[in-house]
């Protein structure tokens, strides 16, 4: 039945929780995220205020900054893709890689913080229209067994998963390139320069580059990614992965080559 109207205010740039009809439930024994939707859970009106943003730790607005870049970047090309949603991912990758490093350099920057803010939302609202990918099918394990935050376990397993969809969108990944302005020269293809640029980012935040070095043990890599292959957002990746793909990507993740 029709629930009460409610507002949501996010306090951090990130999740895009506010332009969705899904929520996250943690199973308390496995740790494993499970989605429960429904549209008639949708908040009626979403307040963006970057004012509430300001006071995040440094490595907040990091962790969930990189999220909100994922959501852009898996919704755009992901197998539930359309028109309407590619228009706001697209949108939501241009804000956001135009004022991640300002953020972070100038906390106190109202400006870039709307910007991440609304890059956020429209990319909550790309996904709401279409659906993830396997970076985000690989990163729940990972928050499940080691308590990695979401934001940073996607953005170690995000350039992977780009390189490895190159063949399927690489066409796509060229609009992204093009979008935020990024430089091609001597770089290789479109993947390899996003997936680059997003390494970059993390190294901006002075977040880990490897699994290696957040203590990830390499033998259980074959049970993160026997779980992975069963989180649903891995069946919309625009290249179809299997257990042994995210095998390949966990251990491409935690040797950091």
């Amino acid at each position: 039945k029709p629930m009460l109207p409610s507002i949501g205010v996010p306090t951090t740039a990130g999740t895009g929780s506010e332009a969705q009809s899904y929520a996250l439930i943690a199973d308390p024994e496995t740790h494993m995220k499970m989605a429960c939707g429904d549209r008639k859970a949708a908040f009626r009106i979403a307040i963006l205020d970057p004012v509430v943003t300001v006071t995040q730790p440094k490595h907040v607005t990091a962790d969930t900054g990189l999220d909100a870049i994922a959501h852009a970047l898996e919704s755009y090309v992901c197998t539930k893709r359309n028109p309407w949603s590619q228009m706001l991912a697209r949108e939501a990758w241009r804000l956001l890689a135009a004022h991640f490093r300002r953020v972070l350099e100038n906390p106190e920057d109202l400006e870039a913080r709307a910007a991440m803010q609304l890059g956020a939302h429209l990319a909550g609202q790309a996904i709401e229209l279409s659906m993830l990918g396997a970076a985000h099918a690989l990163a729940n394990p990972l928050t499940a067994h080691y308590g990695i935050v979401h934001g940073l376990a996607v953005s170690l397993m995000l350039p992977y998963v780009i390189r490895y969809n190159a063949p399927a969108v690489g066409d796509l990944y060229g609009d992204l390139v093009y979008t935020a302005g990024l430089s091609t020269e001597s770089k290789g293809s479109p993947a390899d320069v996003l997936a680059s640029y997003i390494e970059s980012l993390r190294g901006i935040a002075g977040l880990p580059r490897c699994l290696r070095e957040l203590g990830v043990n390499p033998h259980i890599l074959p049970v993160l990614a026997e779980e992975a292959s069963q989180q649903w957002t891995g069946r919309f990746n625009p290249r179809p992965v299997g257990y042994d793909d995210l095998l390949a990507l966990y251990q491409a993740s935690y040797s950091g080559v």
